[in-house]
């Protein structure tokens, strides 16, 4: 069931999410940034398509769109902010970063969309999928690098817990669990089109659009996860005031917040 947790401060907020403690985080336009309403910080440049989350006593700042020219420097798109703002480092986040979520334990998780790429020492990587990275900004895991070889064209859903992380990578859309050590279980689904996730033990629950725009119809779809599938059972609609279409969601465990108009709405199994 949906419950309101969070509302979002007056004016124009480009960037929000709700972290791993469960604090509504904003980012406005003018670089103003809100812990729970509270100003602790100000960022010079928001960037273009901002991303934000809270890190230790900071937080991790990702533009999601970047250009790398032929010859040139990858561009530094990822910043690891104190409290106040301040950048302490910056990172090649890479190109195309469809979410970012960061765990408890300060961990970066960053996933990403078709148009995917990410430059390695000299070279362009494309379709990276799902990258974790250390608290200071080093890639520690890559998807694509994982001895489980997966396609990871999109990564529709990227949920982070305490201990497992669980993605949904394109273009067999299987429900893949990662721990510390890389790919603990791929599970066949039949959902094509899930775009948030949560899980409780042999229990889920997922996020999943049908239709075309503008005329797109959210639904969550309860499942059981065996051994080796996903098992869905019926569909009910999402339930969002006056029928509106979720803005952002961030997924963490057993627990899903989807934002609509001004606010965050809490959903846990």
């Amino acid at each position: 069931m949906l419950e309101p947790w969070g509302t979002l401060p007056d004016g124009a907020v480009v960037a929000s999410t709700v972290d791993a403690f469960g604090r509504v985080i904003t980012l406005s336009a003018e670089g103003d940034l809100r812990v729970d309403g509270t100003s602790c910080g100000r960022v010079t440049d928001p960037g273009r398509y901002p991303l934000i989350d809270t890190v230790g006593d900071g937080f991790v700042l990702v533009d999601a769109r970047c250009r790398t020219r032929p010859g040139a420097e990858p561009p530094r798109n990822g910043r690891i902010l104190d409290g106040t703002g301040r950048v302490v480092t910056a990172f090649h986040a890479g190109d195309a970063v469809e979410a970012l979520v960061a765990g408890s334990a300060g961990e970066i998780w960053t996933s990403y969309f078709d148009e995917a790429s990410i430059r390695v020492g000299g070279a362009k990587r494309y379709h990276p999928g799902l990258i974790r990275w250390t608290a200071g900004g080093e890639p520690a895991w890559w998807a694509i690098d994982d001895p489980v070889r997966l396609s990871w064209m999109d990564c529709y859903v990227l949920n982070v817990g305490e201990r497992r992380t669980w993605a949904v990578p394109y273009t067999e859309v299987p429900l893949v669990e990662v721990g510390r050590e890389g790919i603990r279980s791929v599970r066949r689904s039949p959902l094509r089109r899930p775009r948030g996730v949560a899980v409780s033990g042999g229990d889920a629950v997922f996020l999943s659009v049908t239709g075309k725009h503008p005329g797109y119809s959210w639904h969550l779809e309860p499942a059981s996860l065996t051994g080796g599938e996903v098992v869905p059972g019926p569909p009910v609609p999402l339930g969002l005031p006056d029928g509106s279409a979720p803005i952002r969601w961030v997924c963490r465990g057993n627990r899903m917040w989807l934002q609509a108009g001004r606010t965050w709405y809490a959903l846990g199994l």
